[in-house]
């Protein structure tokens, strides 16, 4: 769609590759869809649909960048978020803190969460 209904929030519940979304969801979705699949494979693993899905709602719209847009993280809260997840990337969680502590980096105590 890209009406003027564009601006409204979304969310996108996916479904398991057995089941899908729940009647009780379905029932409570203004719109349902599902993924065309062709060749062999009798499902997307929940990433990909999910990756094909958002690729959809960004290519869609008259200008081209749907209706997703980036996040509004700013400054700091970005950094940890992305400190985060590198660390969390890790196969060793502790390894981060531990390879950030050798080369003489502390962690503030706002971010020991990570």
């Amino acid at each position: 769609n890209t009406g003027d209904d564009d601006a409204r929030p979304i969310c996108i519940v996916m479904g398991n590759e057995n089941d899908g979304i729940s009647q009780e969801m379905r029932e409570l979705a203004d719109h349902t869809f599902t993924l065309p699949m062709n060749g062999f494979a009798e499902s997307f693993n929940l990433s990909v649909a999910t990756a094909i899905t958002l690729a959809h709602l960004s290519a869609c719209s008259k200008d081209g960048k749907g209706p997703l847009r980036p996040g509004d993280l700013e400054g700091h809260n970005l950094k940890c978020l992305r400190l985060k997840g590198i660390l969390n990337s890790l196969a060793q969680k502790r390894m981060g803190k531990a390879l950030l502590k050798r080369n003489g980096i502390e962690l503030p105590t706002e971010l020991e969460w990570i």
